[in-house]
């Protein structure tokens, strides 16, 4: 088991860093609407697919009638990932059985009548309308989807690195503006890099989580305080310790890494790499050469 978890710092906090507290709250609080509209899915979706087995008789191809897990699972996917076609999502699950285009088309008509009859009769899960789409330039989704999260090992994982960064920052500049003007040119700097990565990736996720300003916070934070140090915990194996790491050091380690696994494409495709790195880089610069030159010239 490795960890590097960087969980909070040196700086001398003069004042509560009310705007970076108040991030975190609002994230917990569309975290617990997410968590809300799960259980209600995982029910509705549940009643649905056996009222399905129960009323109807099979169809060789209708596949959601044949298998209430599956039918589940297939209308999970379809809420989660609503930027797939229903053929996409057939290859998905029936990759192995040779379908010919014709029991391809029979099934596709299968589940879009289930689905059209489930979102007539439930509501959409919430994440449909936090999500954002790299094909298209939301301004609202691209603030909506940095407060959402996937799981709660994701926000948890996010809240303690950005509080390891952000409040700092908060403090530093001393402007509540200042720093909600670089929260939000952070937020759509890596929404940005993400849309244009489309034309380059063979495949785009939607995105949810607040990773992109982490990264951001991380980058700000090296270029204007590089030598404050960074408390950071390390599980390696026997050996769990606490230890201070200067903030240039860690933002090159975790930037550095994740543009590596970028270039090689040897990340985990369910990370959105872009948004971490153009984050982490958005942060460095906006930090060196505006913030640092124009704004806080002593630091």
């Amino acid at each position: 088991m490795f960890l590097v978890i960087p969980h909070s710092n040196s700086f001398n906090m003069s004042k509560m860093p009310v705007i970076s507290y108040l991030i975190v709250l609002v994230c917990i609080v569309v975290y617990y609407f997410q968590y809300q509209s799960d259980l209600s899915f995982e029910a509705n979706s549940s009643s649905f697919c056996h009222q399905l087995q129960k009323n109807k008789m099979p169809d060789a191809m209708d596949k959601m009638v044949a298998d209430q897990y599956l039918c589940q699972q297939i209308l999970k996917r379809i809420e989660e990932r609503p930027d797939l076609t229903v053929e996409e999502i057939i290859n998905e699950y029936f990759w192995f059985q040779d379908l010919t285009a014709l029991q391809i088309n029979k099934l596709t008509a299968f589940i879009k009548q289930h689905y059209a009859r489930y979102n007539d009769r439930y509501p959409a899960h919430i994440d449909k309308d936090l999500m954002y789409f790299p094909e298209t330039l939301n301004p609202v989704k691209m603030l909506t989807s940095s407060l959402a999260h996937a799981d709660i090992w994701h926000i948890a994982g996010n809240i303690i690195f950005f509080l390891a960064f952000a409040p700092a920052i908060e403090i530093l500049l001393a402007s509540a503006w200042l720093y909600i003007a670089s929260c939000l040119i952070i937020i759509v700097s890596t929404s940005i890099a993400y849309t244009v990565s489309v034309f380059v990736m063979a495949d785009s996720l939607p995105a949810l989580g607040l990773s992109g300003l982490v990264m951001g916070m991380m980058g700000l934070f090296a270029a204007l305080m590089p030598r404050e140090k960074i408390k950071v915990f390390i599980w390696l194996l026997f050996f769990v310790r606490n230890i201070s790491v200067p903030a240039w050091i860690l933002a090159l380690w975790y930037i550095g890494l994740d543009s590596l696994d970028l270039l090689l494409g040897t990340g985990d495709p369910s990370i959105n790499l872009v948004a971490h790195v153009s984050g982490g880089v958005t942060g460095y610069l906006l930090g060196h050469i505006w913030l640092k030159t124009d704004r806080l010239k002593t630091i």
